[in-house]
C-alpha cells in the first residue's frame, strides 16, 4: 500500500494527461462525425421523423429484410421477443421519404393489407420531430449550465460572486429558451460561446475544485457521446433523456470527493481513499441496478433498453473521471493550497 501511495504521489500529475488525451480525442471524433452527418448524433425516425411498422408475424427477420432489400433501401428492422426468446413481432423502420413505399412493399410480402389486427403504423412529422429534438438539446445545455452553477454556489464563498452567477445563468437560460432557436444560428452560436466563456473563466478564477466537477462532468457526456456514437446508435428522445440523467449520475460521486477533500481532517490520501470507498459502492450499485434492469428489458426491444445503454456507458466512464480526473485535479490543489 504504501509503495502504491509513493508512487500515486510522484505521478497524480502525470495521470492527467490520460483523460486530457481522451476527452480531446472524443471532441475530435465528434466535430469529424458533424462534418461528415451534419450532427453531433445518429438520430432514430422519433428525432428525424419517418415511419414504423409493426408487425405481428412470426416470418424472421433475416427473411423479411431478404425481401425488403428489392424494393427499400435505407430501413431498419428489430426484433421484438419475449422473456423466453420467443419473436413476438417485427418492427420496421424508415425515414418520412420511405413511408409510402415500405407500407406497399409488407403489403406484397404478407399477401394481405396492413391491418390494426396484424400490424401498427406509427408516423412522425420530421418538422415536429426537428423542433422537439433541438428543444431536448436545449433543455440538456440548460440543465448542465444550472448543475454547474449549483456546485459553484456550492463550493465558492462570496454572496455577490454568487449572485452575479446566478443573474448570468438567469439571463442565459432566457437566452436559450427564447432566442436560441429562433435567430441566426451564427449570431446564436457567438452569443452562447460568450456565455460560455464568461462562466467557464469566472468558475476557473474563483473555484478550482468546482470546476474541477464541471470539467468531470462534461468529459462523462462527452466520452459517452463519442462511444455511443462510434458504436452506430441511433438516438432517439429516449437517448437525450438518458444524457439528461447522466448529468446527475456525473456529479453525485464528484461532490462526494470534493467535499471528503475540502472538509478534510486527515491526510489528503486518506480522505482521497475514504471517499473513493464510499463514491466506487454508489457507482457500482448503481451500475448493477442499471445493468439487472437492462437484462430483464432488453428482449422486449423497448425505449428503456437505449437509456440502460447509454447510462452503463456513462457510468463506467464516470468511474475514470471521478478517481482520476478530479481526483488528480483536487490533490493538485490541495497540495498547492497547503
Amino acid at each position: 500500500m504504501k509503495n502504491f501511495e509513493s508512487l500515486y504521489n510522484k505521478n497524480y500529475k502525470k495521470i492527467l494527461a490520460i483523460p486530457i488525451l481522451l476527452l480531446t480525442l472524443s471532441l475530435a471524433f465528434i466535430v469529424i462525425f458533424y462534418f461528415k452527418t451534419g450532427d453531433i448524433i445518429h438520430k432514430d425516425i422519433s428525432l428525424t421523423g419517418g415511419t414504423s411498422i409493426t408487425l405481428f408475424t412470426q416470418m424472421s427477420s433475416a427473411e423479411l429484410e431478404s425481401q425488403l432489400s428489392s424494393s427499400i433501401q435505407d430501413f431498419e428492422i428489430k426484433t421484438i421477443s419475449d422473456n423466453t426468446g420467443n419473436q413476438i413481432n417485427l418492427v420496421i423502420t424508415v425515414g418520412e421519404e420511405g413511408s409510402g413505399a415500405l407500407k406497399k412493399a409488407l403489403e406484397t410480402i404478407i399477401g394481405e393489407e396492413l391491418t390494426p389486427e396484424n400490424s401498427s403504423i406509427e408516423i412522425t412529422s420530421s418538422s415536429l420531430s426537428n423542433d422537439f429534438y433541438k428543444q431536448l438539446i436545449v433543455a440538456v445545455l440548460l440543465a448542465f449550465f444550472w448543475m454547474s452553477a449549483i456546485v459553484f454556489l456550492i463550493f465558492t464563498k462570496g454572496k455577490k460572486l454568487k449572485a452575479k452567477v446566478v443573474i448570468v445563468n438567469l439571463l442565459f437560460g432566457f437566452f436559450m429558451g427564447n432566442f436560441f432557436l429562433s435567430i441566426n444560428k451564427f449570431i446564436s452560436g457567438f452569443l452562447f460561446l460568450v456565455f460560455t466563456f464568461y462562466l467557464i473563466s469566472t468558475y476557473i478564477k474563483n473555484s478550482v475544485p468546482a470546476f474541477a466537477v464541471m470539467l468531470s462532468a462534461f468529459a462523462d457526456i462527452v466520452m459517452t457521446l463519442a462511444i455511443v456514437n462510434f458504436i452506430g446508435m441511433k438516438i432517439s428522445t429516449a437517448g437525450i433523456v438518458a444524457f439528461l440523467m447522466l448529468i446527475g449520475y456525473s456529479v453525485d460521486t464528484d461532490i462526494l470527493l470534493t467535499s471528503r477533500l475540502l472538509r478534510k481532517k486527515e491526510d489528503i490520501n486518506l480522505a482521497l481513499l475514504g471517499a473513493f470507498k464510499t463514491g466506487i459502492m454508489m457507482t457500482m450499485s448503481a451500475i448493477v441496478a442499471v445493468a439487472t434492469a437492462l437484462i430483464f428489458v432488453h428482449p422486449f426491444g423497448s425505449v428503456l433498453n437505449q437509456i440502460f445503454i447509454i447510462l452503463l456507458i456513462g457510468l463506467f466512464i464516470d468511474i475514470f473521471n471521478t478517481w482520476v480526473t478530479n481526483a488528480s485535479i483536487l490533490k493538485w490543489y490541495m497540495e498547492t493550497k497547503k
